[in-house]
């Protein structure tokens, strides 16, 4: 027989059951637990459902980030940045629509630069966006 605990434990279960389910399913819910493996830890489970979630430009993003003050300059940081990959193409957001047209003739350098640091063929071409006023 189980001991007084035990009891307790299963009572607020079934309670717990019936609240979730409703009186008519706690009993077979209740019933399933013998039947059902027991629950693994978000933690375990995390990776394997990130793996299928996460898009391989997001990782390619945060690798230019990385780099980007020695990519671009520290003088260009603050009113250049990168906003995203869209296969492999980077499009950067940059701070004032004025200086699109100023910075439009090193995009190719932009592009080598980050070759250079990772990899060849890592970005296959760079494009600038007007990315509003924010503080950098």
């Amino acid at each position: 027989m189980a001991n007084w605990r035990e009891l307790k434990r299963l009572k607020e279960r079934y309670s717990l059951l019936e609240e979730w389910y409703g009186a008519d399913f706690a009993m077979t819910e209740f019933s399933a637990a013998s039947h059902t493996p027991q629950a693994k830890s978000i933690a375990d489970l995390l990776p394997e459902v990130l793996k299928d979630v996460k898009a391989p430009e997001a990782g390619k993003l945060l690798q230019v980030q990385n780099l980007w003050h020695e990519i671009i300059g520290t003088g260009f940081a603050r009113y250049v940045a990168p906003g995203y990959f869209k296969g492999d193409e980077l499009y950067v957001e940059v701070s004032h629509s004025a200086l699109i047209q100023e910075l439009q003739p090193i995009t190719g350098t932009i592009q080598q630069q980050i070759n250079k640091k990772l990899g060849e063929n890592f970005c296959t071409k760079v494009t600038l966006i007007c990315g509003g006023g924010r503080k950098r």
